[in-house]
């Protein structure tokens, strides 16, 4: 009886085994079948992107300026949706008048005309490479051009394509909204003095599109850059303070605002 036990106990093992064995056999596994690419451009995500005020101090800019090429240069971006980011995608780029057309057409974009086609630059074709999940591109526009129709609102579409890869429909398009005035600063401020220092002045900058601002107080003394000074004048008198405003463009948009401060 002992050796039948055992006998079964040999069999047990020589199965457990073998079935260990064939369980840590290597076998190549094919490749996954991720979710498909989608190419998109994500300013598209909020319908127009509109540009209509300067870009902040920190954090990622929305445009810059170009004074030696004379452009103003809006960074746009092409991104490869899906888990794999495997072989390399040739995205075309075209610019779309049609869609800015129905736009202003459906009132959608009030008081917009569309920027003229020889007045930007736009890659023809960019090179999403093996491995990335994004290529950056630039929007360049005609800075002299803006600068000579502040006045008016400007619109452009940008849409990407692919034959090797899909384009998410909903993402393909970008609308760019631009103001053009905001390329030029508009100095304001109010003043008031001080009720138990009467000589004392607050000046109130209310300007608008300035990067930088120089005050002059009338009374020969030096300029002073902060942007709502408060100053003492040494003597009652009548002053004429002058704010120099300065935006993104420089020194050739600065514009001057100034007022009569009589001083008691």
């Amino acid at each position: 009886m002992a050796s039948y036990s055992n006998l079964i106990r040999l069999a047990c093992v020589s199965l457990g085994c073998g079935l260990l064995l064939s369980a840590c056999a290597y076998e190549e596994l094919p490749e996954a079948d991720y979710p498909q690419q989608l190419l998109y451009q994500p300013t598209a995500r909020n319908g127009v992107y509109t540009i209509n005020s300067l870009p902040p101090a920190t954090g990622t800019y929305r445009f810059s300026v170009n004074l030696a090429d004379k452009k103003l240069i809006i960074p746009l971006s092409v991104f490869r949706g899906g888990v794999s980011t495997a072989g390399e995608v040739a995205v075309t780029v075209t610019a779309n008048a049609d869609t800015v057309a129905r736009l202003i057409t459906a009132n959608a974009l009030p008081g917009t005309a569309p920027l003229p086609t020889d007045k930007f630059v736009l890659p023809n074709t960019l090179n999403l490479g093996d491995g990335d999940q994004s290529v950056p591109f630039d929007l360049r526009i005609d800075l002299d051009y803006l600068r000579a129709n502040t006045g008016q609102k400007l619109a452009v579409g940008v849409t990407i394509a692919s034959a090797q890869t899909p384009v998410n429909p909903a993402l393909k398009t970008t609308i760019i909204s631009l103001d053009p005035s905001i390329l030029k600063p508009t100095p304001n401020f109010t003043n008031k003095a001080d009720a138990t220092t009467p000589r004392k002045i607050t000046f109130t900058n209310t300007s608008a599109n300035a990067l930088s601002y120089s005050w002059d107080f009338g009374d020969k003394s030096a300029p002073v850059t902060e942007a709502s000074p408060t100053y003492t004048y040494a003597n009652a008198g009548t002053y004429t303070v002058t704010l120099t405003a300065t935006g993104i463009t420089g020194s050739q948009d600065a514009t001057k605002k100034t007022l009569t401060v009589t001083v008691p």
